[in-house]
């Protein structure tokens, strides 16, 4: 079951960061900080999209986006993706596949026309070919540089 995340999904939705946290590349940079996750966890749940996905009662998965005006053009908004993961025990099924599709009409209900999701280098390459079944297009590729003081 997919559904809107609350206050009692944190624990779940900290513990799942930390595991999906461990396999980027934002690992090598810094550390992360559980209070952190958990207060932007608060805040997409109570201003923008954040969405669990629950087997037997117990959270597997989740998806949150901010939702905010284009840079470009303050009159089109924008969802951005900040997290979509699946528990590894629960991957094979149809759970990504329904996170991705209960994001269209949440994001549509906080007036955003497009939604922009996060290829990283570590993603599974399934990833890649849901977004396009989806009707996703490649739109962008990101290049990161630690700054050292």
């Amino acid at each position: 079951m997919i559904r809107p995340a609350t206050e009692a999904d944190i624990p779940a939705i900290v513990a799942m960061s930390r595991l999906f946290y461990g396999t980027t590349h934002y690992a090598d940079w810094c550390e992360m900080d559980d209070a952190t996750v958990g207060a932007q966890a608060r805040t997409l749940l109570s201003d923008h999209v954040m969405l669990v996905a629950e087997v037997d009662g117990v959270v597997v998965g989740m998806v949150g986006l901010f939702v905010a005006p284009f840079l470009f053009n303050a009159n089109v908004t924008g969802a951005y993706e900040v997290v979509w993961y699946v528990d590894p025990s629960a991957r094979g099924g149809r759970i990504a596949w329904s996170l991705l599709k209960a994001i269209e009409p949440a994001c549509k209900a906080k007036g955003a026309t497009r939604i922009q999701m996060v290829h990283m280098p570590n993603s599974p390459p399934q990833a890649a070919a849901l977004y396009e079944r989806f009707g996703y297009t490649h739109s962008e590729t990101s290049y990161t540089k630690q700054l050292h003081s």
